[in-house]
């Protein structure tokens, strides 16, 4: 062979193999991101959302944007009678761009958002309603977005992210094909809804893609909830809340542009998600809700974080009950991080409890036995109402924890308490 040939047959070879190995590091995305911007109305802040939605087609993504069809007009929260505002000529015309644009996929999010009533601790537009006062609020606003968007609506986001039985048969009447709410909400399964909960907030994504790129083999979905009160400076009415909570539009921007540019993250609206036929089953809801239960018994900012929405399959292995028969490090690790709060709590409460009982014991004569007893009683009487209650969630767990935590250190305390010495027959005492 000639030399010429054999060389350049070599670089080629060469060549071949690194493209070979290029293409080895690459691999499909394995995460997937759905960003849901609640609130969009004729009342909300107009620069910010379009800002939003210029950042979304600048990486070419696609947001989901929940549209209020006839907002309030005073408070979402009060409950008095107000009028309403449908949404504008020109807030429809910036969604229309958007949605041409492929940076915004519409979904409807209630009727007017205001509160109806408090529905199991939690604020409501629609549970508890009956099934003509929903049917009529929803195929109202369903009607009007359509008509103004000139767009067909299929995903409902209800307000508060709370609903109930009939407004899964409202919604499947009205040819809605996606429910996204949260994963507190009720579950029915004889629905033909898709269900998508949301999982985090934009401060908490970052932390979450972490969690979610250990377990990528599963495939997880984030589904990031946020409005304009999430960022600095856009509303006031939130600007006492936490400021550690929000952020600020340049780095929302930021955030959006390091995503995107993760080969092993994509990002998709809920309409994607449903023309790419991603299980979105009630089986999965249901399977995630019993998976979360880990999550729900202690507070968001306990690590780990639960914030991902895993294949049906996955979720039902990874049930609390199932954890114990299919244990590997991670789960092992969970269970741990978990179990170490309320150990925190139980060390704290009885030291605490050991040394002001054993004060007191020196200050006073107080009868030790009151105190056992009653310490006793107390943790009887808050097992009791706890172990029994509708939703075990970690703060009433933790007051239990507490009440523990005081008994043993009331007995301890009193254990330790310095007896006066028996007098024995027949000894002279003085």
């Amino acid at each position: 062979m000639h030399p010429i040939v054999l060389v350049i047959s070599s670089i080629l070879a060469v060549l071949a193999c690194s493209a070979d190995r290029g293409n080895a590091t690459i691999s499909p995305p394995r995460v997937t991101v759905v960003f849901r911007y609640d609130d969009y109305s004729s009342r909300s802040n107009t620069d910010l959302e379009e800002k939003i939605l210029q950042a979304f087609s600048r990486h070419k993504a696609c947001c989901t944007v929940s549209i209020i069809p006839f907002v309030s007009a005073v408070d979402y929260l009060d409950t008095n009678p107000q009028e309403v505002i449908p949404l504008t000529p020109a807030k429809a015309e910036i969604a229309r761009q958007a949605m041409a644009a492929g940076a915004m996929d519409a979904a409807q999010h209630g009727y007017s958002h205001q509160r109806q009533s408090y529905a199991r601790g939690w604020y409501t537009e629609y549970e508890g309603l009956d099934y003509d006062s929903q049917l009529h609020k929803i195929r109202s606003g369903k009607v009007f977005l359509e008509k103004i968007l000139d767009a067909q609506i299929i995903t409902f986001v209800p307000p508060y992210n709370s609903y109930d039985a009939n407004t899964l048969k409202v919604l499947e009447k009205l040819n809605f094909r996606c429910l996204s709410a949260s994963l507190r909400g009720q579950t029915v399964p004889a629905t033909s809804l898709r269900i998508f909960p949301e999982t985090c907030t934009l401060a908490q994504l970052r932390g979450v893609i972490g969690y979610a790129r250990k377990m990528a083999d599963y495939h997880p979905i984030i589904c990031v909830m946020f409005h304009q009160y999430d960022f600095i400076g856009i509303d006031d009415a939130k600007e006492a809340e936490s400021m550690k909570h929000k952020t600020t539009l340049d780095e929302f921007k930021q955030l959006l542009a390091w995503i995107t540019s993760q080969q092993d993250i994509r990002v998709r609206s809920i309409r994607q998600l449903l023309q790419e036929n991603v299980d979105l089953s009630m089986e999965r809801f249901i399977n995630n809700k019993y998976y979360l239960q880990l999550f729900h018994l202690k507070p968001v900012w306990w690590p780990p974080h639960y914030r991902l929405y895993l294949p049906a399959e996955v979720a039902f292995n990874l049930r609390f009950r199932n954890i114990i028969l299919n244990l590997n490090v991670l789960r092992i690790i969970n269970i741990l991080y978990v179990g170490s709060f309320y150990l925190i709590i139980l060390i704290l409460t009885l030291i605490i409890t050991y040394l002001l009982t054993s004060i007191l014991f020196v200050l006073s004569m107080i009868n030790d036995k009151i105190f056992k007893y009653l310490s006793l009683i107390i943790l009887c009487s808050l097992s009791f109402s706890i172990l029994f209650a509708a939703h075990l969630e970690y703060q009433k767990i933790e007051i239990l924890i507490g009440a523990l935590g005081v008994s043993l250190g009331i007995w301890l305390a009193c254990l330790r308490r310095k007896k006066p010495p028996r007098r024995r027959p027949g000894h002279n005492w003085g």
